[in-house]
């Protein structure tokens, strides 16, 4: 099964007095890249969150967002008594100041830079990893609906290859018989002047230099392998990459080899198909 690289989730849900968002964004890359945006106590476990995103997605550049929202007017509504006690405090200083200057004076006063560690109970934080796991495993799913599409596309131009594959393989039980033919008529009467033994270990020369059927036979080996893959459900897009390589270096041989304009088409056609894989296996896991 393929999975893509490519995931997008979001969810929000209540842990205890908190409220959390969290959305999840994964692109493809060749290795595990872990970025974490979060509140302050959340990166009291962030380690852990690397491991469970790692463990699930494997690889790719996974960027997280947290967003703690419930706690917002709590926090508004703590700075405005700071407030209000920093205004009746210079009020007793200041007893003829104006209200607009107090409240001027007491946003100047800096706050107390001290902060306390923060303490996470085992319940709060049990809750958030089960939450962060749910989230995750709805990425993998949308990470599987594009996965779906990938196959979908990569099958279909594994179809288009191995139509030009087979028509290759029939123009090329004609090329080699014709060229032999066009040879001998044109030694002609030289075949009798020259010698004979000596002439024949040179066309099985030529002729060696024109077969292309060991590369078509690995081709379709590959291209048999390709869809086997394609079923797995292991991590398979480094094992493609490796094989559409080996794929385009058999095409290119078949190419070089091959001097028919109609043998020709079917390899430009085969090295665009490989072309439209290789950029679709950029995304796959």
């Amino acid at each position: 099964m393929v999975y893509s690289m490519t995931g997008y989730a979001i969810k929000t849900q209540q842990i205890l007095e908190d409220t959390f968002t969290i959305e999840v964004k994964t692109l493809n890359s060749k290795f595990f890249d872990f970025s974490l945006r979060c509140p302050e106590e959340i990166q009291y476990f962030e380690e852990e969150l690397k491991k469970i995103s790692q463990k699930k997605l494997l690889r790719g550049k996974v960027d997280i967002r947290v967003r703690k929202t419930s706690t917002l007017k709590k926090d508004e509504e703590i700075e405005s008594i700071k407030i209000n006690q920093r205004i009746k405090y210079l009020k007793k200083i200041s007893p003829k100041s104006t209200k607009e200057k107090l409240l001027e004076l007491s946003l100047l006063i800096p706050t107390n830079t001290n902060r306390k560690k923060i303490k996470i109970s085992k319940k709060y934080k049990n809750q958030f990893l089960k939450f962060f796991n749910n989230i995750i495993d709805d990425l993998i799913l949308f990470r599987s609906k594009e996965g779906r599409a990938l196959h979908k596309e990569i099958v279909k131009y594994l179809n288009q290859i191995n139509l030009q594959l087979s028509k290759i393989e029939k123009i090329d039980k004609n090329r080699v018989n014709n060229k032999k033919k066009k040879i001998k008529e044109k030694l002609g009467e030289l075949l009798k002047k020259v010698n004979k033994v000596r002439l024949e270990e040179e066309l099985i020369y030529y002729i060696e230099k024109l077969d292309i059927s060991e590369e078509i036979v690995r081709l379709n080996h590959h291209l048999s392998f390709f869809v086997e893959l394609l079923k797995t459900k292991n991590e398979i897009g480094k094992k493609l990459n490796f094989l559409v390589q080996e794929m385009n270096r058999e095409i290119n041989t078949i190419g070089s080899k091959s001097n028919d304009f109609k043998l020709q088409k079917s390899v430009v056609l085969i090295k665009e198909k490989i072309e439209q894989i290789k950029e679709q296996i950029q995304n796959v896991l």
